[in-house]
């Protein structure tokens, strides 16, 4: 088995349960994107204002849920006795399936964005605009809501496997 990986699972970083995920996201978005806008702006500037919004929601969501997928191992990568150990611990059909769904979930988040931005370029008032903003963050949000389950799971699996000592099993 020359192609496994050593695989140090202290690196990955906490998984956050699905209310923490959106609550650090939402507030990043609030954050580091601009909080006023006007009625008597031109149309023009609204939609830009909110459109703003929503990608950079959607860029976030994109990163937290990649950085997961990047930081947990393929089971396929693992060197057997870990994959074996995860296997009888954590059952390997569940990981991947936990794996699947949030990838599943990056995928419609970034989908959602693009079509509500496609809708906002058409939004012809602050209220429809802003409208528009909302069912699509809450979209987002529910989509997260439904992964909780996958992240609490992948969570104890970090916490466990990263007690193992990083052995050479070989």
């Amino acid at each position: 088995a020359l192609g496994m990986v050593l695989y140090n699972f202290k690196k990955i970083e906490t998984v956050p349960t699905a209310k923490d995920f959106i609550d650090v996201i939402l507030s990043k978005t609030q954050r580091k994107t601009p909080t006023v806008v006007h009625k008597g702006y031109a149309i023009n500037r609204i939609r830009q204002f909110y459109m703003r919004k929503v990608k950079y929601t959607q860029q976030n969501y994109n990163e937290k849920l990649q950085k997961i997928l990047t930081d947990f191992p393929r089971v396929d990568d693992i060197h057997p006795f870990y994959a074996d150990l995860l296997n009888v611990l954590y059952d390997k059909d569940h990981y991947k399936l936990a794996l699947g769904q949030i990838n599943t979930a990056r995928s419609l988040i970034d989908t959602l964005g693009k079509d509500y931005i496609r809708l906002l370029k058409y939004g012809d008032s602050l209220y429809r605009c802003k409208s528009l903003k909302k069912a699509c963050l809450g979209r987002m949000c529910t989509l997260t809501r439904k992964l909780n389950a996958s992240l609490v799971y992948l969570e104890q699996v970090r916490q466990h496997l990263g007690r193992l000592p990083s052995i050479d099993p070989s």
